[in-house]
């Protein structure tokens, strides 16, 4: 239990007040829209935090009249084993959250005797009984257990150690770099191997670009964090298994998520960091159609789709499908397919918006699937295979949803020309990749370039990207 310092327990502590994480990670200017527990129920959950809790017991063991330390700013071995009667735990696990609760001052030193401790702000805020100060006080110790359980529980190395008997692994600040992609991916959350191999590439230092294709060198990095495991434990494990202690994460079928509790005080972290996360009304009646379009992004199917239900009882199901086909015709690709599939799982009811749509150019090949379908009439689905003009796919309606659907492959940044390719295909039969290009070129897709550009530069498949290549200048001379 012993510290490296002299009742300055930040100075060797990694230090999230130190880093700017919105720079440090690479995260974006905004993120998807987010609904969170109201105050009470978040103040409620947290007072169950068995963390949180033995904190509080902490703090209220040392009291007001304080608890002596000794120079190391730790407690006396008596003062040790009383505490660890007191709560109920092991040396490990009272050391474990005696650094917890001073990095986040559930106790701190004594203005007036420096060789005691006495209850922390924190711990007035979680006494109070108050919902914000007791929500407040249990972010701060997520803070806390992301901060120090990685760093409590790691080798403890010093200058004379060999560095070449040691795996070389810095696991500072790993813990909230994990928390944020946590919440990055809040719709589909990670699995437990996601969530070990991201903790442990970072803790490597990242990959290194000559090192991708070598097997040799995936060998090595394999090798040593087995070593590693054996001599120290999992790294992941554990910091899963503390997480959930904190009520912080749920890990269902393999699939870690945030909770609630973390959600809220992660969305808090990160506006103040500067990243924009517009929060969203408590129910489905609430919203907008532009706001229930966006929250797509971050819940689960299951949960889009009743927000969709809840929304078009809220409103009626004809006028719900006017709203939402009339923000498709105006709204970017991956928004579109979006409210094309609320529309479409309306269902008959929906009939009228859609045929108005056959007249606007944005949604009137998806209207034609629509209605087909509706009518008992699309082929795919066992119809007559004989449509009635009006609900014929054209080659530029066919070109209009493929051009769609290839905008949401298209990333600048990381192309992936497989995904590309499963992507492509998936938008093109096979034979008609000749007449998509020659209706993309005909269309206004305001994304067409782009896309054909895109596939030129990074499709596999040569004679495919060839031809993308030459509909892409075709499409762009065209439009001056």
């Amino acid at each position: 239990m012993a510290h490296d310092h002299d009742h300055d327990v930040a100075d060797d502590d990694f230090d999230y007040d130190d880093v700017d994480i919105k720079d440090a990670l690479g995260l974006p200017d905004a993120l998807p829209p987010i609904r969170l527990l109201p105050l009470p129920e978040l103040a409620a959950r947290a007072r169950t935090a068995p963390v949180a809790r033995q904190l509080a017991a902490l703090a209220e063991w040392v009291g007001k009249e304080g608890r002596e330390v000794d120079e190391a700013g730790d407690l006396t071995p008596d003062g040790q084993a009383a505490a660890a009667t007191a709560l109920g735990v092991d040396a490990d696990e009272l050391a474990f959250l005696w650094e917890c609760a001073l990095g986040v001052e559930w106790v701190v030193f004594d203005d007036d005797d420096e060789e005691r401790v006495v209850p922390g702000e924190t711990a007035d805020d979680w006494a109070s009984g108050d919902d914000e100060p007791v929500f407040g006080a249990w972010a701060l110790t997520l803070s806390a257990v992301l901060g120090e359980t990685l760093e409590f529980y790691g080798p403890e190395l010093d200058d004379e150690d060999d560095e070449d008997d040691e795996p070389d692994f810095d696991f500072a600040g790993q813990g909230m770099a994990l928390a944020i992609l946590l919440f990055l991916a809040r719709r589909e959350g990670l699995t437990v191997e996601e969530f070990s191999d991201v903790l442990w590439e970072n803790a490597a230092g990242g990959p290194e670009e000559d090192d991708e294709d070598d097997e040799e060198a995936r060998e090595e990095v394999s090798e040593t964090r087995a070593e590693w495991e054996e001599a120290y434990g999992d790294p992941a494990r554990l910091l899963l298994d503390k997480l959930k202690e904190t009520l912080a994460v749920t890990e269902d079928d393999d699939l870690v998520r945030l909770t609630p509790l973390a959600l809220a005080a992660l969305h808090e972290q990160l506006v103040e960091a500067g990243v924009e996360i517009p929060l969203l009304p408590q129910t489905a009646a609430e919203l907008s159609g532009a706001e229930l379009l966006a929250m797509a992004g971050g819940i689960t199917d299951a949960e889009f789709d009743a927000e969709v239900d809840g929304w078009t009882a809220s409103r009626g199901a004809g006028a719900a499908a006017h709203e939402l086909l009339e923000l498709a015709a105006t709204a970017e690709p991956g928004e579109r397919m979006l409210a094309v599939a609320a529309v479409t799982r309306i269902g008959a009811p929906a009939e009228a918006a859609w045929r108005e749509s056959l007249a606007v150019p944005q949604v009137r090949a998806y209207a034609k699937v629509a209605l087909a379908q509706l009518s008992g009439l699309d082929p795919e689905d066992g119809g007559p295979a004989d449509l009635p003009a009006e609900l014929e796919m054209t080659p530029d309606d066919l070109a209009w949803v493929a051009t769609d659907l290839l905008t949401l492959a298209i990333d600048e940044e990381f192309p992936d020309p497989e995904y590309l390719a499963i992507s492509f295909r998936e938008a093109v039969p096979a034979g008609r990749e000749q007449l998509l290009f020659e209706g993309m070129g005909r269309g206004d897709h305001p994304d067409t370039v782009d896309v054909l550009t895109h596939l030129g530069e990074y499709h596999p498949d040569k004679q495919v990207a060839k031809a993308a290549r030459t509909a892409a200048h075709k499409a762009a001379s065209r439009r001056g």
